[in-house]
Parts: structure tokens; C-alpha cells; sequence
């Protein structure tokens, strides 16, 4: 059975993150001082995504590990990109 009350909350929660992401890339400061918080809003986004809306949360097996590390592998490359190393 679905929880309607449940998905709602989550989709809403999306909605915030991504008005917030927005407003960050909105500022004009630079992408040093921006980054972490977008990408940990996106980590966020993309957790609920995959949980709840592609139905891993309970999935056995590595199914939702390997869907959760790529996801963090995509953040690193796109930190790593923006960083002065």
C-alpha cells in the first residue's frame, strides 16, 4: 500500500531542495562557496529518488549500494571538477 501522506511529504521535500539549489546557483558567488551545499542538497535528491521512487529502499542484494555509489561517484567528479587542487 502506497502512503500517499508519505510520498507527498518526500515530493515536497524535493520541491524545497530544488528552490534551494536554484536560489544558491541564483547568488553570483562563486562556485567554491556554493558547491557543497548543491551537492549535498543533490546526494539529498537524489537518496529520495532512488528510495522512493525507484523502489530500492528495500530491494536485497547490492542493487541499491551500487545505484548509491554511483550517484557519489558522479558528486566527487563534479566536486573534485569545481575544487582547486
Amino acid at each position: 500500500m502506497i502512503d500517499i501522506k508519505a510520498a507527498t511529504a518526500q515530493w515536497i521535500t524535493l520541491l524545497l531542495l530544488s528552490t534551494i539549489t536554484f536560489a544558491l546557483a541564483e547568488t553570483g558567488y562563486s562556485g567554491d562557496k556554493v558547491i557543497l551545499p548543491v551537492l549535498l542538497a543533490t546526494f539529498i535528491k537524489g537518496s529520495l529518488v532512488i528510495d522512493r521512487f525507484m523502489a530500492l529502499r528495500h530491494v536485497a542484494g547490492p542493487w541499491r549500494m551500487i545505484v548509491l555509489g554511483w550517484l557519489l561517484v558522479v558528486l566527487v567528479v563534479v566536486w573534485l571538477s569545481f575544487t582547486r587542487i
